[in-house]
């Protein structure tokens, strides 16, 4: 990776981001190696994670908030706006998760 310099990998299955996501740390503890260009991991989504930002989902709200390794620095990149304070609010999430309306098809 270090040739590439990432600022996120996306996977295609739910196991990925887990192994990816939290082994960094891990490897970090164990051998001392960082990864990512500011030596804070190289956070990992599954595509479904980043179609809900596209679709304008707030990033707490899909649970970003439990990814081992911080997504705020791509989120910043890519100008996904977000509320630091409301990353824990369980309440804000249980109120806001109604105002998506859905069409079925």
């Amino acid at each position: 990776m270090k040739p590439f310099k990432p600022d996120m990998i996306i996977t295609n299955c739910p196991g990925c981001p887990m192994f990816l996501d939290r082994w960094q740390y891990v490897i970090n503890e164990m051998e001392g190696k960082r990864y990512g260009q500011n030596g804070d991991g190289i956070p990992v989504f599954t595509y479904e994670e980043v179609a809900g930002l596209v679709l304008g989902y707030d990033p707490w709200e899909l649970g970003l908030q439990m990814h081992q390794t911080d997504c705020e620095p791509v989120l910043d990149k890519i100008g996904i706006e977000y509320s630091p304070e409301d990353k824990y609010n369980l309440e804000i999430r249980s109120s806001s998760s109604e105002k998506h309306n859905f069409i079925n098809v």
